[in-house]
C-alpha cells in the first residue's frame, strides 16, 4: 500500500508460498509526487510498473486492488492489466525469498528506465524487527524445545519480532498482554537491541521478510528461537 499499515501483529507474518506479480500502470503515474520522487532515473516514453507479492491468484488479488480491497492506490487509479509475462519464470516462493526477488526484479527495471512502485523498496519505513531475551526456563516447554533441536547449550533464548511500533512500545505490550505472544508476555526478559538496532527502520515487507532471516540466522548461532 502506498501508506504502510502503523502496526505489524505478530501473526500478520506471511506463511506459505508467495508469487510476484506485476501491474501495467498508466504512464499518468508519473505526474503523482510520490511516484516521481521514488523514480529520479525514469527515461521518457518508457513504462511503468507495480511490482509485489502475494499468495492469492493473482488475477485475484488485481481485482481486489480495482475493488479497493486491501488496495495500492496508484493499481486503483492507474492500473492498466496484469503482466503475467513478466514473472513467468518465478517459482512460488516463501515470503522472505519472494520479497527479495520483489526487490531484485524493481531494481532492474528500474535500471531499464521505467518507473516502479515496489512496497519493499518505496513504502514508508515506519517498521521495526526486534528481538527478546526470554529466560532460560522457558527450555522446560516441550513445543518451544521441539523447534530449536540445534539449540547450542549456553546460547541465549529468544523471541524476533516485528512491529510497527518502537521495540521498546512493542516489547512493553508483549509484557502487558496487549497483543502478546505467550513465550514473549512469560518468559520475556529484555530487549537485545544489539541484534537488531543497525536494521532499523525498514518498510513493512522488508520488516516481515527480515524478522524470517534474523531468526533464522540466530538458530543457526545456536540460539534457541521463537518466531511466529
Amino acid at each position: 500500500m502506498i501508506e504502510a499499515a502503523s502496526t505489524i501483529d505478530d501473526d500478520e507474518v506471511a506463511r506459505g508460498l508467495y508469487r510476484i506479480y506485476v501491474v501495467a500502470l498508466k504512464h499518468e503515474v508519473m505526474s503523482t509526487r510520490k511516484f516521481a520522487e521514488k523514480n529520479p532515473g525514469y527515461r521518457a516514453g518508457q513504462p511503468c510498473y507495480f511490482v509485489d507479492v502475494t499468495d492469492l491468484p493473482v488475477d485475484l488479488r488485481f481485482d481486489q486492488h480495482m475493488h479497493g480491497i486491501k488496495d495500492n492506490a496508484f493499481v486503483r487509479m492507474y492500473g492498466a492489466a496484469l503482466r503475467p509475462d513478466f514473472t513467468v519464470d518465478f517459482p512460488l516462493s516463501p515470503f522472505g525469498v519472494a520479497v527479495e526477488k520483489e526487490a531484485e526484479f524493481a531494481r532492474s527495471l528500474r535500471g531499464e528506465g521505467c518507473g516502479v512502485w515496489a512496497p519493499v523498496l518505496d513504502a514508508p519505513e515506519t517498521s521495526n524487527v526486534y528481538v527478546i531475551r526470554l529466560d532460560v526456563a522457558v527450555l522446560k516447554n516441550r513445543r518451544f524445545c521441539a523447534a530449536n533441536a540445534g539449540y547450542v547449550k549456553g546460547s541465549p533464548c529468544i523471541y524476533v519480532g516485528a512491529t510497527g511500533l518502537s521495540p521498546e512500545e512493542r516489547f512493553a505490550n508483549h509484557k502487558s498482554g496487549h497483543k502478546a505472544n505467550w513465550y514473549a508476555q512469560t518468559f520475556g526478559e529484555a530487549l537485545l537491541p544489539e541484534l537488531f538496532r543497525h536494521l532499523n527502520p525498514m518498510t513493512y515487507q522488508r520488516a516481515l521478510a527480515t524478522e524470517i532471516a534474523l531468526a533464522e540466522e540466530l538458530k543457526q548461532e545456536g540460539f534457541a528461537v521463537w518466531q511466529n
